[in-house]
């Protein structure tokens, strides 16, 4: 009896010892209440033991705040670039990751910038091409046994991303919608002769002699989904003997001992200034692997040419997509974008022209003191011009061949002709 009442001790003690140690567990602990029944506060973060992959405070109180993402094409050859739609600071920094710059020079980037708007809502962003390349031009009639009418012409063109920073960039034409901006300045000198450079004197009824040399910046956008380009340019020079026409045609002929120096620069054009600005638009109408066929139109406003024009461009052979990029680029950004390393292809350009101002034909628009220009009435107010060339590119290099005609600028004056040599060079 005494030993069933020892045992029946002995499991009273024990089971007050387990109630014991649950209620010291119990107490001060912020999870239960008083009835030692476990709760969860909806404010608190969810304890480790109920949640796999703990979210830290900061990032669970906005956990359901997903941000937005927008997708910016720039090319059809090059990959997508994801960017989060947070803030300014953020989108910037995330594009130059990705090796892209956003071009704040255009209305459609700075509103992009700072809307808030979904990205399917949203047009598009233009960014800044990292090309950049030098192209020298040359033209001469020279070519076709003539010196007569234009007879020399030298464009230098450089192509480079920072000079998107040129504050006269800022006055290009705008374009809205998505796109690449390539951005370059250019030094140009054109000379212009009468019927013959072997007699002195003025020669009524003809060309009288004529040179201009100025500085011009421009922007290219491109559009390669749209199959769009479009080109502005602003000039800024002088037309007169402050261009030096008279002593780069000197200097020419003296080089070749079969020429005889031109006589009659002392009647050219006088000195005025040069202020134009023009716009260029391709539109790609056919858009084949072997041939294109683009509609070109061009308006030209200022001292120096005035006028409207429009006509075709059509290549055949073996070439990149025409709005891939500009024409040429380094072989890495080829091998990058998927291009063809070497080009080879024939071109055809035609246009008709609507004359309204020809410095060259009429003397500058502010100084009326030239000894002998020609009459608005002796200008042919119709042009035609049509050239026929010849383009190969291998990597960053490329040479181009043309050969251009064009119809009569002035009464009873004849068709002319001259060639146009290119060379393009990548870094």
């Amino acid at each position: 009896m005494s030993r069933l009442f020892n045992i029946l001790l002995v499991i009273v003690f024990c089971l007050s010892c387990t109630r014991q140690n649950k209620d010291q567990n119990t107490i001060g602990n912020p999870a239960t209440d008083q009835g030692g029944k476990r709760k969860i506060s909806r404010s608190s973060p969810l304890p480790p033991s109920l949640n796999s992959n703990p979210i830290p405070a900061k990032q669970y109180r906005n956990h359901k705040k997903k941000p937005k993402e927008l997708i910016i094409q720039p090319d059809q050859k090059t990959k997508p670039i994801v960017v989060l739609n947070s803030t300014v600071e953020d989108r910037v920094s995330r594009l130059r990751e990705k090796d892209a710059e956003l071009d704040i020079n255009e209305p459609v980037t700075r509103a992009f910038l700072s809307s808030a708007l979904a990205p399917a809502n949203f047009p598009g962003v233009i960014l800044i091409s990292r090309e950049k390349f030098l192209k020298i031009s040359f033209d001469n009639d020279i070519f076709d046994y003539t010196d007569r009418f234009y007879t020399n012409g030298v464009r230098i063109d450089l192509v480079h991303p920072a000079l998107s920073g040129n504050p006269i960039a800022r006055i290009a034409v705008p374009y809205w919608g998505p796109g690449v901006n390539y951005y370059g300045i250019s030094v140009v000198q054109n000379l212009y002769t009468p019927s013959t450079t072997k007699t002195g004197g003025i020669h009524y009824g003809d060309r009288p002699y004529a040179a201009y040399l100025y500085f011009g910046s421009f922007k290219i956008t491109n559009a390669p989904e749209r199959r769009f380009r479009m080109t502005s340019e602003i000039d800024l020079g002088v037309i007169g003997p402050y261009s030096f026409g008279e002593y780069m045609q000197k200097s020419f002929h003296n080089a070749l001992p079969t020429n005889s120096e031109p006589e009659g620069w002392e009647y050219q054009v006088e000195n005025d200034l040069v202020l134009n600005y023009s716009v260029t638009f391709d539109k790609g109408v056919i858009s084949e692997k072997w041939m294109n066929l683009n509609l070109v139109s061009t308006a030209m406003l200022g001292t120096l040419y005035t006028n409207i024009s429009g006509g075709i461009l059509a290549r055949a052979g073996w070439m990149n997509p025409y709005f891939a990029n500009l024409g040429v680029s380094k072989r890495s950004r080829n091998k990058q974008n998927h291009l063809h390393q070497f080009q080879g292809y024939f071109f055809v350009k035609g246009s008709a022209k609507l004359v309204g101002y020809d410095a060259t034909l009429q003397g500058g628009l502010l100084n009326r003191t030239s000894p002998y220009t020609l009459a608005a009435g002796d200008l042919t107010r119709l042009v035609f011009q049509s050239s026929l060339g010849l383009t190969i590119t291998f990597g960053g290099f490329g040479i181009e061949a043309e050969q251009f005609i064009l119809s009569p600028e002035f009464s009873a004056g004849p068709w002319h002709k001259w060639g146009h040599i290119g060379l393009t060079f990548c870094f």
